[in-house]
């Protein structure tokens, strides 16, 4: 008997990008529902499966950050990008998250280095988005800008 081959590296059990795919649509779906255990389970599932790819720990952090949960985002989006040292968007969320918990040095550094990596990538036009936002002073949060002395 031959073992099926699987698309997604290092996935615990054969799987085709489709398969992929629709698991991580659906977690976005329960998201977009408000139905956010639903989401986390699936996508928890997701990053067990596929335990070689950031693209689950993406959609995980994600699901964190939009619920408020900065701290576990960020703990997720560094998962992501000890996954994938190279890639631009994991830094770029790390540097999202980081804008949000007021830790504004910690997150340009991050966001300077996902235009560095991956200069014309999604991940780098996110982090210029975020740069931008920054300096017009939309973030971080006001609850978040550091006091003047």
């Amino acid at each position: 008997m031959t073992e099926a081959k699987s698309d997604i590296a290092g996935s615990l059990v054969p799987m085709s990008k489709q398969q992929a795919m629709l698991m991580l649509e659906a977690a976005y779906l329960w998201m977009d529902l408000g139905k956010f255990d639903n989401a986390r389970e699936l996508l928890s599932g997701a990053t067990l499966l596929m335990p070689k790819s950031e693209v689950p720990q993406l959609a995980l952090g994600s699901l964190e950050f939009n619920q408020g949960h900065f701290d576990k985002a960020l703990q997720v989006f560094r998962r992501a990008q000890q996954l994938a040292p190279r890639a631009s968007l994991p830094r770029a969320h790390c540097g999202e998250t980081l804008l949000f918990l007021g830790k504004v040095n910690e997150a340009m550094k991050e966001l300077k280095s996902a235009l560095e990596l991956e200069p014309k990538s999604d991940g780098a036009r996110f982090a210029e988005a975020l740069i931008a936002a920054k300096e017009t002073g939309a973030l971080p949060p006001p609850s978040k800008q550091p006091k003047a002395k």
